[in-house]
């Protein structure tokens, strides 16, 4: 029986920004380097300066893939990866 680890990444597709639920410390460690502004902790994730489509791309090279979403002007993404 496969274990799955989930995050969410919470932002518009019109944006230049997003947050990131669920990280570990290693994740929040690769997104501060691929990304150069500073992350910035919000309640239970981080805020990173780029466009959540750049993260959600970054997170698929870590092992993640994209389960659902929704909204509309503001859309969460739910991705899982299995452990």
């Amino acid at each position: 029986m496969s274990t799955y680890y989930y995050v969410s990444v919470k932002g518009s597709l019109h944006s230049s920004d997003c947050c990131v639920f669920g990280l570990i410390p290693q994740e929040i460690q690769a997104i501060s380097k691929r990304f150069p502004s500073p992350t910035v902790e919000v309640l239970n994730g981080i805020s990173v300066k780029c466009p959540p489509i750049q993260v959600i791309n970054l997170l698929g090279e870590l092992g993640y893939r994209v389960v659902s979403s929704t909204g509309e002007a503001e859309i969460v993404w739910t991705l899982q990866r299995e452990l």
